[in-house]
């Protein structure tokens, strides 16, 4: 589905009541809880995220360790500590998977597999991100590694990881889309991914606030529904 004006004019006129809405502080300088609360974020609710998120802030203090300042390289280290992804999904994960597909693996998995990747393109903090997010080529690089990691590939944890680590941005959920659908009264399936990033980018712009603090707002909206 391609871009009018029409639709952000009808978006934005249906959100204007989040008009000043602030987006959470995420985590920037964390990359690790950024990594650990995208990948756990998908086909759930937010609770079961909190209590992994939780669940690892204690683990690493329990090591003496600020969870708020660590690294990709600090997150791949919990999980060679406790004897691999199986090991950390009970210690501080869950049994959730990647995916509803058979076979699909845990989503401790794919957290491993993300912070190893970022490590190896030298995005090893939050701010690292940040700047890779300032340079097309870089980023693509980044995006592309992400991606190809199991239960990543519809692109809904990439833009999340980013806005945890403090670059604006949408995330195209289901919330979201469901908003986007019924605001402007088609079906949920004609409303796809980068329409939703495209759309809501551009009413951010119209109603002066970031891409990150609407999505917020959406989502909380949506949340009550």
């Amino acid at each position: 589905m391609s871009l009018s004006p029409q639709q952000v004019r009808v978006v934005a006129e249906r959100c204007e009541q989040f008009r000043g809405s602030k987006a959470p502080d995420g985590y920037p300088n964390s990359l690790a809880l950024c990594i650990v609360d995208s990948v756990q974020s998908t086909m759930v609710r937010y609770p079961t995220v909190e209590k992994v998120v939780k669940n690892y802030r204690a683990y690493r203090r329990e090591h003496g360790a600020d969870p708020n300042a660590d690294s990709a390289a600090d997150l791949a280290a919990t999980f060679a500590q406790l004897g691999g992804h199986e090991a950390w999904a009970k210690r501080i994960g869950n049994g959730n998977r990647t995916s509803t597909h058979r076979g699909a693996p845990l989503k401790a998995y794919a957290i491993e597999v993300e912070a190893k990747n970022m490590i190896d393109l030298g995005v090893l903090n939050a701010e690292d991100l940040r700047i890779a997010a300032e340079d097309p080529d870089a980023l693509a690089k980044v995006k592309k590694a992400w991606l190809k990691v199991p239960g990543q590939g519809p692109g809904v944890t990439w833009h999340y990881v980013q806005m945890l680590a403090g670059i604006p941005g949408i995330k195209p959920d289901r919330m979201i889309a469901r908003f986007v659908a019924n605001a402007l009264d088609r079906p949920l399936k004609t409303v796809g991914a980068a329409f939703c990033v495209g759309l809501l980018t551009a009413v951010a712009e119209e109603l002066s606030m970031t891409a990150s603090a609407l999505d917020h707002a959406i989502w909380n909206y949506q949340r009550g529904q």
